[in-house]
């Protein structure tokens, strides 16, 4: 009996060291494992920062190309301005120096139409208003009249100030007198309140 108590033993003790050995193979593969995944972490984690320094770097960049992008456009749009205005000032010396009426008519008729164009080479065009339906997407009532006719009711009557559009989107809307349909005898009726009031 003693022997199968010592083959039990030395099987147990046999057993035992087994496991502390794949305890200790498991803890170092837990270990190398470990240490693999810090590896890759500081790999990704540096990659992360090198891709918000470049996302960093793109985005200032794009901001300083879209300033110097509109410097240059704004520098294009003075320079044909400032052909108008040569335009004008050659029209303001030929009136200094007496020129007739009618050429300085042509002349600044002329300067309007080349400015005209400049503002559609740009995109810019003029907000239909005089005699349309009043729109308050593009008109700015500033006036009723009243008006016996029904079918000019909410119409545009009058432009004070013309409104534009640049490539389709309001720049200024047209200052509109608009006329409001008002009966005949709505009118009357008003009329004879006020005679009875005297």
């Amino acid at each position: 009996m003693e022997e199968v108590k010592v083959e039990k033993e030395e099987e147990t003790a046999a057993q035992e060291e087994q496991e502390e050995k794949e305890e200790k193979v498991s803890l170092e593969e837990q270990a190398k494992r470990i240490e693999e995944l810090e590896k890759e972490k500081a790999e990704l984690t540096d990659r992360l920062l090198r891709l918000q320094a470049e996302f960093d770097n793109f985005r200032k960049r794009t901001k300083r190309e879209m300033e110097e992008f509109k410097e240059r456009a704004h520098e294009t749009i003075m320079c044909d301005i400032l052909y108008v205005l040569d335009n004008i000032e050659r029209a303001l010396e030929a009136a200094e120096k007496g020129a007739d009426k009618e050429s300085l008519h042509e002349g600044v008729k002329l300067i309007h139409k080349q400015f005209k164009e400049l503002l559609k080479r740009f995109g810019v065009e003029e907000v239909t208003a005089l005699y349309c339906k009043f729109d308050p997407n593009l008109h700015q009532a500033v006036m009723q009249v009243e008006g016996e006719e029904e079918e000019k009711d909410q119409t545009v009557v009058q432009e004070i100030e013309k409104g534009y559009l640049l490539k389709g989107r309001l720049l200024r809307p047209s200052k509109v007198v608009v006329c409001r349909y008002r009966p005949p005898q709505e009118k009357g009726g008003e009329e004879k309140t006020r005679e009875e009031q005297t």
